[in-house]
């Protein structure tokens, strides 16, 4: 659906589409000076935590925003905001070049808003995620997938060290997911059977550690949070064994990619769609990447944060918010699975637009 939806009606021109990654930028840049007289008040939470840590506050020491404040104080507030809005106008324009025909356009909103939304407004956690995937992104210009591998590695390993241990675990699963890509019929029997066994060996206490956070979460939002709980959940059991955390996990699966089963309404509806379209993004690129190399490396990205993210969301709001800070690779992965050679040509007239004379 979401494939022909990207070729569905009349093309684009250039022109056009340079009209409007100038209006939506605009439009964003006033958003962004105007802030809380505008906004949602939810938004600022993470934000408040930071600048918090950025003042000298102690509340959060040692935790990931205490991590990111450092780094967020490194350019005080004017130049800080200039980031972030550079990162945005980035990002949207990162993602409209990708548009080709009016249906792409409506993939590009589906894709873009989220991001922006939720991450692009303030200095988070999750603005420099956004950062890494628009450079990610980039190195496939090269054309090389080795350097579009090395440069995830390398972006991913530095943000886990620094500010999200578990973005370890996320190139642990993309690159569990590209060896069964890669595999054929008995070497994925043989890697799903052990991936199956490891965890059916792990000690109780990993199986606590992976999936108890989503209840602590849920506990904070139930009783601390002034934003309410709408759609959190917590585990169905106890994620004290094996078979515990598969109920839990399959449990969390269902709550986060069907969500309208739970939540029926419009907001519910919009993150449903936005899910569904990460999924379909995701899917294999055998066609696409031979004509693109690397691409296939940001789908089992996408597949590693769906999967690791179910491990500890404990709500549909939080799960959107972290996977769209990928969602570039989303439309990337849709951009050139409708056209792969017409993705990669566009991407070479951009390079040798930009290259000095």
């Amino acid at each position: 659906m979401f494939d022909r939806l990207m070729r569905t009606g009349p093309q684009l021109s250039r022109g056009v589409i340079a009209w409007l990654a100038g209006i939506a930028s605009c439009g964003y840049i006033g958003l962004f000076v105007a802030g809380k007289s505008l906004l949602p008040a939810f938004l600022f939470r993470d934000a408040e935590k930071i600048q918090a840590q950025m003042n000298g506050s102690s509340t959060y020491d040692g935790s990931s925003f205490d991590a990111v404040g450092k780094l967020y104080a490194m350019f005080g507030p004017t130049l800080l905001n200039v980031f972030v809005m550079a990162v945005g106008i980035w990002f949207i324009c990162a993602l409209l070049t990708r548009v080709r025909d009016a249906g792409a356009l409506s993939m590009a909103l589906l894709l873009g808003v989220p991001c922006v939304f939720f991450n692009l407004f303030v200095a988070s956690k999750d603005t420099l995620v956004v950062a890494m995937a628009l450079m990610i992104v980039w190195t496939l210009r090269r054309g090389r997938a080795g350097f579009t591998t090395f440069v995830a590695i390398a972006a991913y390993m530095v943000y886990a060290l620094l500010v999200r241990r578990y973005f370890l675990l996320i190139v642990v699963c993309a690159g569990g997911v590209w060896l069964f890509r890669c595999a054929g019929k008995r070497a994925r029997f043989v890697l799903v059977c052990g991936v199956l066994l490891t965890l059916f060996l792990l000690p109780s206490v990993v199986y606590t550690a992976l999936l108890h956070p989503r209840d602590m979460a849920v506990d904070y939002l139930m009783y601390q949070s002034p934003y309410g709980a709408r759609t959190s959940f917590y585990n169905l059991i106890a994620p004290d064994t094996f078979l515990a955390f598969c109920i839990d996990y399959l449990y969390a699966a269902l709550r986060l990619h069907l969500p309208v089963l739970f939540s029926p309404d419009p907001r519910g509806l919009a993150m449903q769609a936005f899910v569904i379209a990460a999924w379909c993004a995701a899917r294999p690129m055998r066609r696409a990447a031979e004509a693109c190399p690397g691409i296939g490396r940001l789908a089992c990205l996408v597949m590693g944060h769906i999967i690791v993210s179910m491990l500890f969301e404990p709500d549909l709001g939080s799960y959107v918010r972290h996977l769209s800070s990928v969602s570039i690779f989303c439309m990337v992965l849709f951009a050139t699975r409708a056209n792969p050679v017409r993705a990669v040509r566009a991407d070479n007239q951009r390079r040798t637009a930009l290259s000095p004379r």
